[in-house]
């Protein structure tokens, strides 16, 4: 299994930004690590994320990534790191779907969505935190409520994870889906570390070999 660290370098990666931002960074991964459950049953990665304040954090990415240049897409080291045909592609449309969104939309984001509230439990905003998040409140959360790139976790899982034609946008309208978002759902707002925006390599509309990964 790879690594946390190892998946951030893969979305740097693929990211043709010149680097991106720690928060970006580590909401990315959240969504990778909560759609594969969601998909699959298992993580892509051991680490937890820890409730922090901001979001759901890593700690040891973070701590390794403090640098921005550890965070810059040219320079990742790649070698050794192998993915297969639907983790890389569950990557790029986690990408796709989430990373034309700012720092403070992803954070807003994951603030309204339960696997983080629950770990928070009764912390006011803005408090520090660091409980772990419940690996089965993402796969039960994901699952039931929320759908990547038009498809729910039960379609992908039965139909495959392939990644669309890249003229066509799977961009979440955040502003729409925290509008709908039940009062369970919501919370408030705290300060969200810099924006930045990430986009994928993508590919046409049919499935990928197994391969390699390589900048």
């Amino acid at each position: 299994m790879l690594t946390a660290d190892q998946v951030a370098s893969v979305i740097i990666a693929r990211n043709v930004k010149p680097w991106t931002d720690a928060m970006s960074l580590q909401k990315l991964l959240y969504y990778a690590q909560a759609w594969h459950l969601a998909v699959t049953g298992e993580p892509i990665f051991d680490e937890q994320f820890k409730a922090y304040k901001d979001g759901p954090v890593v700690p040891q990415v973070r701590h390794t990534r403090l640098e921005q240049s550890s965070r810059k897409r040219i320079g990742q080291d790649l070698t050794g790191i192998e993915l297969d045909e639907l983790s890389s592609n569950l990557l790029d449309l986690v990408i796709a779907s989430y990373g034309s969104m700012s720092a403070e939309e992803l954070s807003a984001l994951t603030h309204a969505e339960r696997p983080w509230l629950e770990a928070r439990g009764d912390l006011p905003a803005g408090a520090p935190g660091n409980a772990p998040l419940s690996t089965e409140s993402m796969a039960r959360f994901y699952r039931a409520h929320r759908s990547l790139a038009g498809r729910t976790a039960a379609d992908l899982a039965a139909g495959g994870v392939y990644v669309r034609d890249p003229n066509v946008s799977d961009a979440i309208d955040v502003g729409s889906l925290l509008g709908v978002l039940d009062d369970h759902d919501t919370a408030t707002d705290d300060s969200p570390w810099g924006g930045a925006n990430l986009v994928a390599s993508r590919s046409g509309d049919r499935p990928r070999r197994p391969h390699r990964v390589r900048c």
